[in-house]
């Protein structure tokens, strides 16, 4: 729950003796766990506040065992952006600043841990809740010699029609198609800032990106 309103529903299969999750699968072309399949169970850990969880595949003919550890600690907060947003007018900057304000907001009230769409939730809910107008999934437009020639729907948010929030989760660092991907609906959305947040399992970043 966030400002009262439902994020989303946990449910895990089994949980025993009230310490240990069970996450169970049965993957039968593959003998690895995804990292979709990691960040599941360690949703289910941070949620339920357990430390320890397995990942089973009953798949193959030996099943397939993987121990998870989780222990919630209180992360650290990286910021890169004042560059950025000195080049912006007083109205991007207000709202700019207004938006970090969320977002470190949300960092300390639901910790890291959680899925970027889980994340991308709760900044809509909290930015909503402070009086924000903001869209989501964006239609960017694909240009060619300034002709549009298609559209490619993106998770991103705009808050007050001048600021992009692109957040991300659990990954060390954002990789550089995330900024470059930013870059580019920047330009052709005609927006002059943006911030590329990443809620990660130790840290809160939060990135400052320009259309240039």
């Amino acid at each position: 729950m966030h400002r009262g309103e439902v994020i989303h529903v946990f449910e895990p299969d089994l949980i025993v003796w009230d310490k240990v999750i069970l996450e169970l699968k049965v993957l039968p072309y593959s003998n690895n766990f995804s990292g979709e399949h990691f960040a599941q169970l360690i949703h289910y850990l941070k949620f339920f506040k357990k430390e320890l969880g397995f990942l089973v595949n009953f798949a193959p003919a030996n099943v397939r065992i993987k121990r998870v550890i989780w222990s919630e600690k209180k992360g650290r907060v990286i910021e890169d952006y004042q560059e950025q947003l000195s080049r912006q007018s007083q109205k991007v900057t207000d709202v700019a600043n207004g938006v970090r304000d969320a977002i470190i907001e949300i960092s300390e009230s639901v910790g890291l841990g959680y899925s970027d769409a889980l994340y991308r939730k709760i900044v809509k809910v909290e930015l909503r809740h402070r009086g924000y107008t903001i869209h989501d999934n964006i239609e960017v437009p694909a240009r060619w010699h300034e002709k549009i020639v298609a559209f490619q729907r993106m998770p991103f948010i705009r808050v007050n029609e001048n600021v992009l929030v692109h957040a991300c989760s659990l990954s060390g660092y954002p990789s550089s198609y995330e900024f470059t991907r930013v870059k580019t609906a920047l330009r052709n959305l005609g927006i002059p800032f943006a911030f590329l947040v990443n809620f990660g399992f130790r840290q809160l970043q939060i990135f400052g990106v320009e259309p240039k």
